[in-house]
């Protein structure tokens, strides 16, 4: 089927997801131009990491439209998706441990893709330089520490070369600097021109840090219960009353979001 003209890079329309029950995705409708960078942000369970498997493939959709390009994805594999230009990062290191650094890339670089030996080693290179890993190229994943496992994820995803990168949570657990290199790389490939040799054509990502969520996307969503609350500029979401009240409480919400939840 050919693709319907489309002035968004992502088109969310009444996005819902069930589990036995339970919605965990309420008819969210979301949209996403070329260029640009949106975080989610809302408490635990608020459907965040839902939404981004849901635009990945990793998880089906229980009804609603996703479209990237202006084409659908509904009912798509992972490796479908991929191939349309589309990488998740997970909340967590999602790695094949027994394998080397340069093994997990070179696998992610191959997904989908026909590459020449010459162009899956440029890649991979490239890449592991990228992130700062091209000195452990050698070491097997399980005896890398926390932080390099999640600059290794996001290595795997940009040897992708994807268009639109969705990241979970991506400096969620590390120190300081590995946090900073990430964010840095982030920002980069999110100005890039997206011609350009993994420059991102958009960017979504999920995060708890405040500092992080209001310095660094274009907009954000936040949700709450698998519903899309606000959407807005930083300034205009950190004006809203919901969110003013999660801001308040966050040191709470941490250690249990049940009172948040079933407030406002």
């Amino acid at each position: 089927m050919e693709a319907r003209v489309s002035s968004n890079l992502l088109e969310v329309r009444e996005l819902r997801k069930s589990y036995e029950g339970f919605l965990a995705l309420k008819d969210v409708d979301f949209a996403l131009h070329s260029g640009q960078v949106k975080a989610i942000m809302g408490p635990n369970g608020a459907g965040k990491s839902t939404f981004l498997r849901l635009v990945s493939g990793e998880t089906g959709v229980t009804s609603g439209s996703l479209e990237f390009s202006g084409r659908s994805l509904i009912d798509l594999s992972v490796n479908q998706v991929s191939r349309l230009g589309i990488a998740y990062m997970p909340q967590r290191p999602s790695l094949f441990p027994a394998l080397t650094v340069e093994e997990n890339v070179r696998g992610a670089a191959q997904t989908g893709f026909i590459l020449s030996g010459s162009k899956n080693h440029h890649t991979v290179k490239t890449v592991l330089e990228m992130v700062g890993l091209d000195g452990k190229s050698g070491i097997t994943a399980s005896e890398l520490p926390f932080a390099d496992k999640r600059l290794l994820d996001l290595a795997m995803a940009l040897a992708t070369k994807p268009r639109l990168l969705l990241a979970d949570e991506p400096t969620a657990g590390v120190d300081r600097d590995s946090s900073e290199k990430i964010l840095k790389l982030l920002r980069e490939l999110s100005s890039s021109h997206p011609k350009k040799e993994f420059g991102l054509d958009g960017l979504i990502f999920t995060e708890h840090d405040r500092e992080v969520l209001f310095d660094f996307p274009d907009k954000i969503v936040f949700l709450r219960s698998g519903e899309l609350i606000v959407e807005g500029t930083p300034e205009q979401v950190k004006r809203n009353n919901v969110v003013q009240k999660y801001l308040s409480n966050y040191r709470r919400f941490n250690q249990g979001e049940k009172d948040f939840d079933s407030g406002a």
